[in-house]
């Protein structure tokens, strides 16, 4: 559990150590491959480039709901040599728009990913209703029904769960809508993971 998502690479680096080879699924409004952003290259921005930097055993990174990206990003995917697979926000509703259903989909995401997952999950990936007060909410993304379904489908799928984090959950000054959806997240994410290691 962290404020901003630079807080999760610690986490990652020791996972790192422990596992021979493992996988992060993303959700997020951004793809956080920045280098650096306003020149400190420590910031929420820059999480996943850094991920990819120092964290060899990480074969592959899946970003779902990207819709706020730069040129340079756009390059680093593309450079990566399929150790990253982005699957952007506009893509994925207009799939939906011609008729792929989310469960067609969520399996697409899910075959993607190696057998050990640890799942990165940024509020901003959800539909700004749901988090208004975050730090950088963007227009579009998803429901939390809809990320739920991915997580629990992702466990019935036989991977191995090794971690989590939720982040940039950030209650407003005068109602508690975000902390009440961040909750629920949580509280979701530890179900997950209390279901999964009972498996």
């Amino acid at each position: 559990m962290g404020g901003e998502h630079s807080t999760p690479l610690g986490l990652i680096e020791a996972l790192n150590e422990r596992h021979e080879s493992f996988g992060i699924l993303q959700i997020d409004a951004h793809a956080d491959l920045r280098e650096a952003y306003e020149g400190f290259d420590q910031s929420h921005a820059s999480i996943m480039y850094n991920v990819l930097e120092s964290c060899p055993n990480m074969k592959r990174l899946v970003q779902v709901g990207i819709r706020d990206i730069s040129p340079s990003e756009v390059n680093l995917i593309k450079e990566s040599e399929g150790r990253i697979r982005t699957f952007l926000d506009w893509d994925i509703k207009q799939r939906a728009f011609e008729g792929m259903s989310w469960g067609e989909q969520v399996k697409n995401i899910i075959d993607t990913l190696p057998q050990k997952v640890y799942i990165s999950f940024d509020i901003d990936g959800l539909n700004p209703g749901l988090c208004p007060n975050t730090g950088t909410p963007v227009p579009g993304g998803f429901s939390l029904e809809e990320i739920n379904y991915l997580f629990f489908t992702l466990m019935d799928s036989g991977r191995e769960i090794i971690g989590f984090d939720l982040n940039e959950v950030s209650p407003g000054e005068n109602d508690e809508w975000d902390a009440n959806v961040g909750a629920r997240a949580l509280w979701n994410l530890v179900v997950l993971m209390e279901k999964h290691l009972r498996k």
